[in-house]
């Protein structure tokens, strides 16, 4: 059963993020659609643009098993802010499907009334998320159908999380070892 994830790019997200997501997640042969906020090029926050699949009022939101959102900065902002990304991730809540988020991008969930009970995000951006729960020594955090990480240097880690949650340990073991990605258990 082929798997899908809809990745949401606000101008000023974290470039390293979003294409190692997006990388990774193709590589284990899940199909990833990219999503503008507002625009189908959007420029990251060291000025990388990213040519999204479409924008955010185009998805079919049914189509797919996860969301997941790359921070930086001001990225996670947009996100934070936006009606249509709130909406979606208390859809995706709703129907107990998975949603993803890393560095400041926990932010949104926050907003949206979906963070659970125990997460990650960037150091110190706990305070701007102001909810209890924060695991500040664990590069990602489970909590029900969420699934949250650190920053640009646990991208990589994520990405390989998400692949053993939607595809199991062998797709992730095959995909870790093809990518030489350490002694990650």
């Amino acid at each position: 059963m082929e798997r899908t994830v809809l990745i949401l790019l606000a101008n000023g997200f974290e470039e390293i993020e979003a294409v190692t997501l997006i990388d990774v997640l193709r590589r284990a042969q899940i199909r990833v659609i990219s999503a503008g906020l507002d625009r189908e090029a959007v420029m990251g926050a060291h000025g990388i643009v990213i040519h999204a699949d479409m924008v955010l009022s185009e998805v079919v939101a049914d189509v797919c098993d996860m969301v997941v959102l790359p921070g930086g900065m001001p990225g996670a902002k947009h996100l934070a802010e936006s009606e249509a990304v709130m909406e979606l991730l208390q859809a995706f809540d709703r129907d107990n499907k998975r949603i993803g988020a890393i560095c400041a991008a926990p932010w949104a969930l926050k907003n949206a009334g979906v963070l659970k009970e125990h997460y990650t995000c960037y150091p110190s951006f706990e305070a701007v998320i102001n909810a209890p729960g924060y695991l500040s020594t664990c590069s990602v955090v489970h909590h029900h159908n969420t699934m949250t990480s650190r920053g640009p240097a646990t991208a990589m880690e994520f990405a390989l999380e998400i692949v053993k949650e939607l595809c199991g340990e062998e797709r992730f073991v095959a995909v870790k070892e093809a990518l030489l990605f350490g002694d990650m258990q």
